[in-house]
């Protein structure tokens, strides 16, 4: 038994963990000693990008720039590592601006001019096309496809063949925990997946750090203040989102590491230990 595990606890390495360190290899989300919280977000990013092969010689990506820390931090990651990859690709970004009070457009204008980034803005009414859609009791939906068509317009127009997205292992988390007790499958959001029929690809770099290290990196930065959403307050209390976040905080402060041990099971899945029927040819081809 681990001497530091407190009873009662659940110890904070898998399995999957412990191999890893097995094989040599530094576990995503692990601090290591002697680097700053922005080298290490950039290693989990570019251990992420390696294993999922997200960026691959001549790619031209676009990220959706919402303004929020996560995706600022994603922009200066990205810039960060494509003067250091081993094959070149290019590096847009593009903001859906709705138009809601106490977002800043003009401010993230100038601090993406300030930085030397390539970055165009798209400007919409959001709160009058909720509001004709009458959606505003429960506008994420369709605020979402909202930017998101303008975002694959842009990338259409740039030619962009990736479109990156500032989503966190916190954020894959909540999701697997919401597909699962909602009964949609064991799944979450994905790394690199196909998006218009293949013609593009979305990218989550940051599908291995943590939100903690996101916030930390974000704070040694002079990011514009903003608040980008009017209806936060409201999902905050009534929104499902919100309400597994929660229970997952609760979860972290009874469970430590508990995330990185999500990780490790997300990255260790055993289909022998599922029900679902789809796997068994899978499985009897294995064993064949």
């Amino acid at each position: 038994m681990d001497p530091q595990a407190t009873p009662g606890r659940i110890p904070v390495d898998s399995a999957s963990r412990i191999a890893e360190r097995k094989r040599g290899r530094p576990v995503p989300g692990t601090p290591r000693r002697g680097r700053s919280p922005f080298q290490r977000l950039c290693a989990d990013a570019g251990y992420a990008i390696r294993d999922f092969r997200m960026i691959q010689e001549g790619d031209r990506i676009l990220v959706g720039l919402s303004g929020g820390e996560d995706s600022m931090v994603l922009m200066h990651v990205l810039h960060h590592l494509r003067r250091r990859a081993p094959v070149r690709f290019e590096v847009f970004s593009a903001t859906v601006d709705m138009g809601f009070a106490g977002f800043d457009g003009e401010a993230l204008c100038r601090y993406a001019a300030s930085q030397g980034w390539r970055h165009e803005r798209i400007c919409l009414d959001g709160e009058a096309i909720l509001a004709a859609k009458n959606r505003a009791r429960r506008p994420c939906a369709l605020c979402s496809r909202l930017r998101r068509g303008r975002l694959h317009g842009v990338a259409d127009r740039l030619q962009c063949n990736r479109i990156a997205l500032g989503q966190h292992l916190d954020d894959l988390c909540v999701s697997l925990l919401l597909s699962l007790f909602r009964g949609g499958g064991l799944k979450t959001m994905g790394p690199h997946v196909p998006a218009d029929a293949g013609s593009k690809w979305l990218i989550r770099p940051l599908c291995y750090v943590p939100k903690t290290l996101i916030r930390e990196v974000a704070q040694t930065f002079a990011f514009p203040s903003m608040r980008s959403c009017p209806y936060l307050p409201m999902l905050e209390e009534e929104g499902d989102r919100a309400r597994i976040q929660r229970l997952v905080r609760k979860l972290e402060a009874e469970i430590p590491g508990l995330l990185r041990n999500m990780l490790a099971s997300l990255r260790h899945v055993e289909p022998d230990h599922l029900l679902d029927r789809r796997l068994m040819t899978l499985l009897d081809g294995a064993r064949a």
